[in-house]
């Protein structure tokens, strides 16, 4: 038994507007891409020579980093010579203020024997300038030793 199929058929125009339409896309797919190949074929120049640019740069930083690490290991090394110069200054300031300390207090206590020997001197030219202002006071006088001795020696006249 057959069963007759109903077949719905449509508008004529739907078939050939539906193939129009697919051709239209399709062509402007084709020009899209199309223009986004010859954009990149265009661009294609300057990013080579981008590449060739950013390699350089690339290889200026590199060796002006290699710089820096030079420049800063010898700054440390700078660094490390000045402290330990700095640590040396220290030292000799602290040796010579220990000496000049030192050379102080043996000169106070130099001053002060000198100073105890200045009075025993002065007590001593006081003493004897005593002793020769009485020598001379009992010479004047006559009575002195010098007038016995005198006496001694001359003989007095009868």
């Amino acid at each position: 038994m057959l069963i007759p199929q109903q077949v719905a058929v449509g508008p004529e125009w739907v078939g050939p507007v539906t193939a129009i339409s697919l051709a239209v896309m399709a062509t402007a797919l084709v020009a899209l891409v199309g223009g986004v190949l010859l954009t990149l074929m265009k661009l294609q120049g300057p990013l080579e020579r981008l590449n060739e640019l950013l390699q350089g740069i690339q290889g200026d930083v590199g060796e002006t980093l290699g710089n820096v690490r030079r420049l800063t290991e010898q700054g440390q090394d700078v660094l490390a010579v000045v402290r330990q110069e700095a640590g040396s200054y220290a030292q000799a300031g602290r040796r010579l203020r220990r000496q000049v300390l030192r050379g102080a207090d043996r000169i106070q206590s130099r001053l002060q024997d000198l100073e105890a020997l200045y009075e025993v001197v002065h007590e001593e030219v006081e003493d004897t300038a005593l002793d020769v202002a009485a020598a001379l006071r009992s010479v004047r006088s006559g009575n002195g030793m010098l007038g016995r001795v005198r006496r001694l020696l001359v003989p007095a006249r009868r």
